[in-house]
């Protein structure tokens, strides 16, 4: 018997102590994480490479194993492609790889380590790596991505995939399409024969001039929509409506705007732009660093991003659109589709700065097809919006769909809504949700979904509803109970969930919690009492409230768990007592 024992405790030993080996191995050592892909632009060019150079040397008849075994094609000087549709995986080490027919489509990955010449008609691509030069004649169509060491040239009408990226520059001319770009130089509406005169177009000094950073002291917030001062203005510009800066002026800080952004013909700007609408660079216009927006971006010609020698971005959500002479110095991204076409002012103006835009007090839709067609964040930031009837049949409440409509006063969700996403009503200061919010068929509440949400009263939630998100309620000083039964479905409540509910005088959570997260009650100066089961009373969100809640009287329920016969029996805790803890 002694005998099963010991071999049962060497067989229960022996994993322990082979984890112990390994980490006295590993002391010391920093855990290594891959970073290429969020970090390199240039990854699955670069990626595609590494993988190729790696196998090659075993190479045999005509196959090749990467992630799986691939039929090879090699390219040779003169050779010809018979098929229209080349199946194989094409790589090209001898010769400058340079189909001699049109209409051809490569179905599988192209490497080339001379240059790669794609200069017939109706070419179609799926991925093309080159260890040297790219070049795209017109009406080339790519499926996924191109990279190149050195310069990548494009010239017209040609889809351009995922991603064109260069370790050297992108040469781009006019009616392409794309959806991101990389390269330590962008010439965007340009022949790689046009002289490169970006700096001579530029005054040179804007380089040299200081960015205001110090956001603390030179934040200037303005009520109008035009900037106006003449010279150089040393400050960030933060702004509820659009901006516009005039012709010629310097703002050496950020532009912060809820609005459009429009740059004036020859102004700069040294620092950022953040919009939630559209931005307009008007001609020989600078922007030094990023441009983000939740709109659309228009360059008109000669507008540029960036400087030499750094690299910044010009992101989009929706649409980019450049209209030639263009410069970006580092990473272009549209969410929805990147274009260059020639400038045509007229053009510009279905994107910036409508003339009479449409404004609704009132929002109601003719059925749920309506509903479900709007955009995720059409309504974000109206602020013109008063009330809004979601159509029955809808189940969810989109990410940020009425975030920042701050006068939106009444809205009425249908029964079988279900989920109320991140951000859906935050900074809605005077809702009022008509109707009782516990009758509704919510399982999950996002984060901040009404957060800082001053108006909204409840005494109850659905106990349907199984996850409250972080931060969910935050600022709702109205709120002054929240009564679920003890059977109600309620699985998990987020870090800071009710934060800074000033009113909040009662809280009884149900038996199911399993989570109740850091602050999650912080800044409840009201908090009377607090109930819930003793099984989470270990949890840091709980053993906080004695410190963030020290009026407040907490109260652990005994868990109930069902015997034998089937009936319920409390499980007390403390050797059998309900604890309950008063403090203050």
């Amino acid at each position: 018997m002694s005998v099963w024992i010991l071999l049962f405790l060497c067989m229960m030993t022996m994993p322990l102590a082979a984890a112990v080996f390994h980490c006295s191995l590993k002391k010391g050592k920093i855990l290594e994480i891959r970073q290429d892909y969020v970090r390199n632009a240039r990854y699955f060019g670069k990626r595609f490479a590494e993988l190729i150079e790696k196998a090659l040397p075993d190479m045999k008849d005509g196959v090749i194993t990467l992630s799986r075994k691939e039929e090879v094609q090699e390219s040779r000087e003169g050779q010809t492609f018979p098929e229209k549709d080349v199946e194989k995986l094409i790589i090209a080490r001898e010769t400058v790889f340079c189909p001699k027919e049109s209409g051809l489509s490569f179905h599988k990955e192209i490497y080339s380590e001379k240059d790669a010449l794609f200069v017939q008609e109706d070419m179609y691509l799926r991925a093309v790596y080159s260890k040297k030069r790219i070049l795209f004649g017109n009406g080339v169509r790519l499926l996924r991505w191109a990279d190149a060491e050195e310069a990548v040239v494009i010239y017209d009408g040609c889809e351009l995939g995922r991603r064109v990226s260069s370790g050297n520059q992108l040469v781009i001319g006019f009616d392409n399409t794309f959806q991101s770009l990389y390269a330590p130089v962008i010439r965007i509406g340009q022949r790689p024969e046009d002289p490169d005169d970006f700096m001579e177009t530029r005054d040179y000094r804007i380089f040299r001039l200081p960015v205001i950073t110090d956001v603390e002291f030179n934040r200037h917030y303005i009520h109008d929509d035009m900037i106006s001062e003449s010279g150089t203005v040393p400050y960030t510009i933060i702004s509820r409506g659009d901006v516009k800066v005039i012709e010629d002026l310097i703002l050496q800080g950020d532009i912060h705007s809820d609005g459009a952004v429009r740059i004036m013909e020859g102004a700069v700007v040294l620092g950022n732009i953040f919009a939630e609408k559209d931005v307009l660079l008007e001609r020989n216009t600078s922007v030094l660093g990023n441009v983000f927006t939740q709109g659309n971006v228009i360059l008109e010609e000669g507008a540029s991003v960036g400087q030499p020698d750094k690299i910044s971005s010009v992101i989009a959500r929706d649409r980019i659109r450049f209209q030639g002479g263009n410069y970006v110095f580092g990473y272009v991204a549209a969410e929805g589709v990147g274009s260059v076409l020639k400038a045509d002012r007229e053009a510009a103006k279905e994107y910036i700065f409508p003339k009479e835009p449409v404004h609704r007090a009132i929002l109601t839709f003719r059925d749920l097809d309506e509903y479900l067609g709007v955009d995720m964040q059409g309504f974000r930031l109206d602020l013109h919006l008063k009330e809004a009837v979601i159509p029955d049949g809808a189940a969810a409440i989109p990410a940020s769909q009425f975030f920042g409509c701050r006068n939106l006063g009444r809205v009425r969700l249908p029964k079988n809504i279900s989920v109320v996403s991140d951000y859906a009503f935050a900074d809605c200061v005077g809702l009022r949700l008509q109707g009782d919010l516990a009758e509704l068929l919510l399982k999950r509440i996002g984060t901040s979904a009404f957060e800082n949400c001053r108006e909204l009263t409840f005494s109850s939630l659905p106990d349907s509803l199984e996850e409250i998100g972080g931060a969910a309620f935050a600022g709702c000083t109205m709120l002054q109970q929240l009564i679920f039964p003890d059977d109600a479905m309620l699985k998990r409540v987020g870090d800071h969930a009710f934060r800074d509910c000033a009113r909040l005088e009662k809280v009884s959570l149900p038996d199911g919690v399993e989570y109740v997260g850091v602050s999650a009650f912080s800044g409840c100066c009201s908090l009377e009492e607090i109930s819930m089961s003793v099984k989470i009373k270990d949890q840091r969100g709980i053993a906080e409230l004695k410190e963030i809640c020290p009026k407040a009287r907490i109260i652990f329920r005994p868990v109930k768990k069902e015997d034998a016969s089937g009936s319920m029996q409390d499980v007390r805790d403390e050797g059998g007592k309900e604890s309950e803890n008063e403090t203050g």
